[in-house]
């Protein structure tokens, strides 16, 4: 028997209901963005990572982690903050996605802000294995620093048995080249970088544009 003949109801039937698998192998994250009412307004919520841990300890981050199956980017930033530092889902107002962060790494970061109870912050049980301590910024500090920017590099190489007689350009060929923006806040004694300052600069500049709606 030949090749099966696709009719449009089968194209139908096999894409409907989203991706089954992450494109190019990227893992899928995603991250709450704490915010806090206290009495001197907002507050942004940090974490540090526990300092023993094998990957990036000691740095600043948002809690949050990678996507398990068949839960949503929303699901799992709730059920990461509950896991690290014990506010429960429905003590948080969960809004729409502030922005996706792509990285170099097949990674994206899916980043959400939420509205959190704050008797919940002063009852929060933090996971010592995952966090060695949080702390808060108020937001009109981080709205009023100017933070420093710089440009990492990523450059692309071909394999060295890439088939380059194939392709336009052959050993000429100009791979991409990309730059990517490294935030560095330094507020209120603490510095926040890297991915981290990447969300805060979008939340910053992103409530600069909403506010003047």
């Amino acid at each position: 028997m030949g090749e099966k003949v696709f009719s449009a109801g089968d194209i139908r039937r096999m894409f409907r209901g989203g991706p089954s698998v992450p494109e190019n192998g990227f893992r899928h994250y995603a991250v709450l963005i704490p915010l806090i009412l206290r009495e001197d307004g907002i507050h942004v919520m940090y974490e540090v990572r526990a300092l023993d841990l094998d990957r990036q300890p000691g740095e600043i981050c948002f809690p949050g982690g990678e996507q398990e199956p068949g839960e949503t980017w929303q699901e799992c930033a709730l059920r990461e903050t509950w896991e690290e530092i014990g506010i429960p889902p429905e003590s948080v107002e969960l809004f729409d996605e502030l922005t996706t962060i792509y990285g170099a790494g097949r990674f994206a970061m899916h980043c959400f802000p939420g509205l959190v109870d704050p008797q919940a912050v002063e009852e929060m049980e933090i996971s010592r294995e995952e966090v060695d301590q949080v702390f808060t910024v108020p937001l009109r500090d981080l709205m009023e620093a100017d933070p420093e920017v710089y440009r990492a590099k990523l450059i692309q190489y071909g394999p060295e048995d890439f088939p380059y007689e194939k392709v336009t350009g052959g050993e000429e060929y100009p791979w991409s080249r990309f730059t990517s923006p490294v935030p560095v806040y330094d507020v209120n004694g603490w510095v926040i970088w890297g991915l981290t300052g990447r969300v805060t600069m979008v939340l910053t500049e992103e409530i600069r544009k909403r506010r003047g709606k």
